[in-house]
């Protein structure tokens, strides 16, 4: 009996892991695309981007990042997803430094909202979208 036992531990552990494996490829190809910024709040207070100068942020495959801003250099990075956790979790880093931003996510088909520490690669993963220490940055996918 308990070989029986172990046995279906093990295969549902592998069936848990493929299942998560699969959840965050479906999560990262739901995010792959260019992401015009809609606002970014700052200590409860939202700053919409003005018109065609807020920037894009591009995800690509294979964990790549490209940030655009309007007249300046692209910035190039990789990033990083936990679908599996709640709330979701994203790192975003630099490539030039290695700094890396911390934070969680909420994506839809149209609206990608971020919130990272106010205190920039040095501050802690905010746990929700609340708080004065938290950047919320809402990006709008842009239309092909």
């Amino acid at each position: 009996m308990k070989r029986y036992l172990f046995g279906f531990v093990v295969f549902a552990a592998i069936a848990g892991a493929a299942r998560s494996e699969a959840t965050e490829d479906a999560a990262e190809k739901m995010l792959q695309g260019e992401w015009d910024l809609a606002s970014v709040e700052v200590e409860g207070k939202r700053l919409p981007a003005p018109a065609g100068k807020g920037g894009s942020i591009v995800f690509a495959k294979d964990g790549k990042l490209i940030w655009k801003d309007p007249g300046k250099p692209e910035k190039i990075g990789t990033y990083k997803i936990d679908a599996g956790k709640q709330p979701k979790q994203i790192d975003l880093i630099a490539s030039k430094d290695g700094a890396t931003m911390r934070g969680i996510y909420e994506l839809d088909s149209e609206k990608l909202q971020m919130a990272f520490s106010a205190d920039g690669p040095k501050g802690k993963r905010p746990r929700d979208f609340k708080g004065d220490k938290v950047l919320i940055v809402i990006w709008k996918r842009q239309k092909p």
